[in-house]
C-alpha cells in the first residue's frame, strides 16, 4: 500500500510542478522606478486610489492592479503580462524631507501604452512635480 502511494506520488510530482511553472509563465514582476526632472530621491510615495485617474490597467483584459509603495524610488508588483496603462498621483516624501504631490501620466493613454510581456521587467516613470 505504502509502496503503491509512492509511486503515485512521484508520477503526480511533475503534474504538480509544471502547472507552477505554466501559472509563473503567465505573470511579469515588474519594478517601476521614479524618476524627477531635478533627480530628487523620493524616500517614500503611496499612489492615491481614490482617483479615478488612478491604474495600472491591462489594456487586454481591462484588470486593474493596485500600485505599490514606492521606497527609495522604487515599487515592484506582479502582473499578468500583457500591454498596460499606467497613471496616477501621488504622495512623495523626499529625502530632504520635504513632501510634494506627484504625477505620472506618461503612459496614460494607447500610443504610451507599455509593453510588460517578460518575467521580469523594469518602466521609468517620469514623475511631474503639481505643487
Amino acid at each position: 500500500m505504502k509502496l503503491r502511494m509512492i509511486i503515485s506520488l512521484l508520477f503526480a510530482l511533475p503534474l504538480l510542478l509544471g502547472c507552477e511553472e505554466s501559472e509563473s509563465r503567465l505573470f511579469c514582476d515588474v519594478t517601476l522606478v521614479t524618476a524627477l526632472p531635478d533627480g530628487r530621491t523620493i524616500v517614500r510615495m503611496e499612489a492615491d486610489e481614490t482617483l479615478s485617474g488612478t491604474y495600472l490597467r491591462n489594456v487586454n483584459n481591462r484588470m486593474d492592479y493596485s500600485l505599490p509603495v514606492f521606497v527609495n524610488n522604487r515599487g515592484t508588483v506582479r502582473v499578468q503580462k500583457g500591454v498596460y496603462l499606467i497613471s496616477f498621483d501621488a504622495v512623495a516624501t523626499f529625502s530632504d524631507g520635504s513632501v510634494a504631490r506627484v504625477r505620472s501620466s506618461e503612459h496614460a493613454n494607447a500610443e504610451r501604452a507599455v509593453n510588460l510581456l517578460g518575467d521580469v521587467e523594469a518602466v521609468v516613470l517620469n514623475l511631474t512635480v503639481i505643487n
